[in-house]
């Protein structure tokens, strides 16, 4: 078992041996916690924490030993009014110490520049040297999909990437679909799938979506 239980986190493979638990919600609030599982040794132990606000249904990816983490869903206080659940715009950059994987050198990164993105599907592509996120939606929202605002939420289209190499942002696209609800994406022989989700009008999806960077299509 992990030291301290959370959900909505993002989890992150390293040298296919690390696993990272990225932040994420425990019991009655967020963590900053950065949770290292060692499947070698079948051990965890704390890694350098997250430098954001906590969050709750962020998304991320690794490339080699660099991962980016964005967005999700903070708490917010309001003195003499109940906490809120408010959308967090902001990504960071986290590159791990080849010698000793609990440490982790963290910075801030220009905000990929929309919208702050709920549940986005994200992966790391080695074949690419980029982290790519597609989906998600503006307005955070309980299981149901209605807003923690009272409002609906709607799926996003948008498709994005960071590329490690250069350190810049690139917008890819749209997905054939708008699509929400997401953790992972799954990349294979060239391609990304979205599997499941919520479409539009609070839809669960059994729907496999298949697309491919730069120019991507649907099968």
């Amino acid at each position: 078992p992990m030291p301290v239980p959370v959900d909505d986190a993002v989890a992150l493979v390293y040298r296919d041996r690390f696993v990272y638990l990225v932040s994420g919600w425990h019991d009655s609030g967020n963590v900053n916690l950065v949770q290292l599982y060692d499947a070698s040794e079948d051990r965890w132990v704390q890694a350098t924490p997250f430098p954001g606000r906590p969050v709750f249904g962020h998304a991320g990816g690794m490339v080699g030993g660099t991962m980016v983490i964005c967005d999700g869903v903070a708490i917010g206080t309001l003195k003499d009014r109940p906490r809120v659940f408010e959308a967090e715009a902001s990504c960071f950059v986290g590159t791990i110490d080849p010698l000793d994987p609990r440490r982790i050198e963290w910075r801030r990164l220009d905000h990929h520049g929309g919208p702050a993105l709920y549940r986005m599907a994200a992966t790391g592509s080695q074949r690419l040297g980029s982290i790519v996120f597609a989906g998600g939606s503006a307005n955070p929202y309980n299981y149901d999909g209605i807003g923690y605002n009272g409002m609906p939420s709607e799926p996003s289209a948008r498709v994005f990437a960071y590329h490690v190499a250069d350190g810049r942002w690139e917008d890819i696209g749209s997905l054939p679909e708008a699509s929400m609800d997401h953790r992972g994406l799954v990349e294979h022989a060239g391609y990304f799938y979205l599997i499941g989700g919520m479409t539009a009008d609070q839809q669960v999806s059994d729907r496999v979506v298949r697309f491919r960077l730069p120019q991507h299509n649907r099968d």
